[in-house]
């Protein structure tokens, strides 16, 4: 009995020391660390890996390690094949094994395992947990094994203990790295006075300079819109991201016309990224019709012409000579357009008339 209660004290002592090591952690770097030092010997683990939810919105997670990068630098494309996500993503912040994982399915026939495999890891064993606050994930920590041995009742009993202090301190983190990463995505994208989304890699909106969500409004019907962002050029992201094959580089830019109104778009690596997935900067320049909609929708396509010729200060003789006809018809164009728009001379009507 005294050599279990010592036993339990000396746990208990760690897990303080754990505590404070996390609550002073201010990078995934520390939390790692801390975690390294008390769990590989105290558990039995030949791995250890400690990730933080992507501040770009994307699926998984960006793992810190020192030995399974290999099977985890690629995480969010195969996350939903992992086991172990599988598992943990239904009872959050609960440490799991791989019996309990698994349920009977062997370890052998699992994606996880032909990946560790591939990545030339001989991964056996597994503890982990999924890390949620309030609903959303934040974090996740794994512990690997290469024996057959299972990992003991008192291993997970442990990490189960400091399940609450690693969330946490996750949590903080993730938040500060969404805050940095917000920060400098607007700093990058702030060299241009143009309105610009920038998107990840599966077309979702990560962040927005002011002016784009209403210009876009302007462009497109709520149809055309997914959370903001053209369906279309969803899709066009997407294909711009695959490593498979190589994009057509005439997706790079689009220009988008509404009468004499245009929309020119590019789309071109950010350069912020995140976990070395690119992120896509879309910059907008609308070029509109220089006159007022309401007076423009008023006159006749020679009218409007003969505007634009104001608009640009030439003289009659030289506007006759753009349209091929003579001074008088211009000054008959010149009458109409007065009366249409209550307006006295050519500096006026070009003073109010501009759009707005």
């Amino acid at each position: 009995m005294g050599k279990a209660r010592k036993f339990l004290s000396r746990e208990q002592a760690l897990i303080a020391e754990l505590k404070e090591a996390l609550g002073n952690a201010r990078s995934l770097e520390d939390v790692y660390e801390a975690l390294s030092r008390a769990l590989l010997s105290l558990c039995e683990a030949d791995h250890l890996a400690v990730g933080c939810a992507n501040p770009d919105g994307t699926a998984g997670l960006q793992w810190q390690t020192d030995t399974v990068h290999p099977l985890l630098k690629d995480y969010a494309e195969w996350v939903q094949e992992d086991f172990v996500f599988r598992a943990t993503v239904v009872q959050p912040n609960v440490v799991l094994s791989d019996l309990q994982m698994l349920r009977g399915q062997p370890l052998a026939e699992t994606e996880t395992f032909r990946r560790s495999q591939g990545a030339g890891l001989k991964l056996k064993r597994v503890l982990a947990s999924l890390l949620f606050t309030d609903a959303d994930l934040k974090g996740g920590i794994a512990m690997y094994r290469e024996s057959s041995r299972p990992f003991t009742v008192r291993a997970q009993w442990f990490l189960q203990q400091i399940i609450p202090y690693v969330s946490r301190a996750v949590a903080r983190l993730q938040e500060f790295y969404a805050l940095r990463f917000e920060r400098d995505l607007l700093k990058a994208i702030a060299m241009g006075g143009s309105p610009v989304l920038v998107l990840n890699s599966l077309g979702r909106k990560v962040v927005d300079t002011g002016p784009a969500i209403p210009l876009l409004e302007r462009w497109f019907a709520p149809h055309e819109l997914s959370d903001g962002v053209p369906r279309a050029w969803v899709e066009r992201v997407r294909v711009l991201s695959r490593f498979d094959v190589a994009a057509d580089p005439r997706l790079e830019s689009l220009t988008l016309e509404r009468g004499e109104d245009r929309l020119d778009v590019t789309f071109s690596p950010s350069s912020v990224s995140w976990g070395g997935r690119a992120l896509w900067q879309v910059r907008m320049h609308e070029r509109v019709h220089w006159l007022r909609p309401d007076w423009k929708e008023k006159l006749t396509a020679q009218e409007s012409r003969v505007a634009d010729f104001l608009h640009e200060g030439l003289a009659n003789k030289e506007i006759a000579g753009r349209l091929h006809c003579s001074v008088e018809t211009v000054k008959v164009h010149i009458k109409s357009l007065f009366e249409k728009t209550g307006i006295h001379s050519r500096a006026e009507f070009v003073a109010k008339g501009r759009r707005g």
